[in-house]
């Protein structure tokens, strides 16, 4: 069962809704992972994929950060996705239009094979949906090289901000409003080696879909 997390600050912006959950882990990119290792705060930022209530990273095998990962009993996952920027009469009243993501989980290592191949598939297809149609499949060495973790998503809470600038400008005279931010990918570069081959239809749709 998912457990409840609390915020003491804005309440009213966070949200258990599993369906915005996936939403915001599904449109960010990267995280940061937080644990403790000997009472020493550490964190790192990372890629990951979602699929169905888990998250998941993956690192080499010989990777100090992922075995301690494994050893902590809970470990934290956080992203944000930053909307707009908001600007204010005054400096004490800027802030930005945000989408965030705060998970608690243990940590658990996939050791199914299958499991572990279908995962790396999925996290390649996140950042350019349609690759591994073009890619082979992770071969046995490649998978046994690669760590492949899984984090629940049961215990997480996002928290957003939306809309104007949320304070009195009838008499600033201070221009005040939000200026949206987006991502967008640039012209891509071909590899000289392969500089006869066309640019690849998904890869034309992902900087069409994301150009402003």
């Amino acid at each position: 069962m998912k457990e409840s997390l609390r915020t003491s600050r804005y309440p009213n912006r966070t949200s258990e809704d599993r369906e915005l959950i996936n939403q915001i882990l599904d449109e960010a990119r990267f995280c940061t992972v937080a644990y403790a290792d000997d009472h020493v705060a550490h964190q790192i930022p990372t890629g990951f994929c979602r699929l169905e209530d888990e998250v998941y990273i993956h690192g080499s095998v010989k990777s100090h950060f992922i075995s301690r990962l494994l050893e902590s009993p809970e470990v934290s996952l956080s992203i944000m996705l930053c909307d707009a920027l908001v600007l204010a009469p005054t400096a004490f009243n800027h802030s930005v239009n945000y989408r965030s993501v705060v998970l608690y989980s243990g940590v658990r290592e996939v050791r199914d094979v299958v499991q572990k191949a279908r995962v790396l598939s999925a996290y390649t297809d996140k950042y350019i949906p349609g690759r591994m149609q073009d890619l082979p499949q992770p071969t046995p060495e490649e998978l046994s090289v690669t760590t492949v973790l899984a984090l629940s998503t049961n215990k997480s809470l996002a928290k957003t901000r939306t809309g104007g600038v949320g304070v009195d400008t009838s008499k600033s005279n201070v221009w005040s409003g939000i200026v949206p931010v987006r991502m967008e990918y640039g012209t891509p570069e071909v590899d000289q080696g392969i500089s006869h081959l066309e640019t690849p239809h998904y890869l034309n749709q992902l900087i069409t879909a994301n150009t402003l």
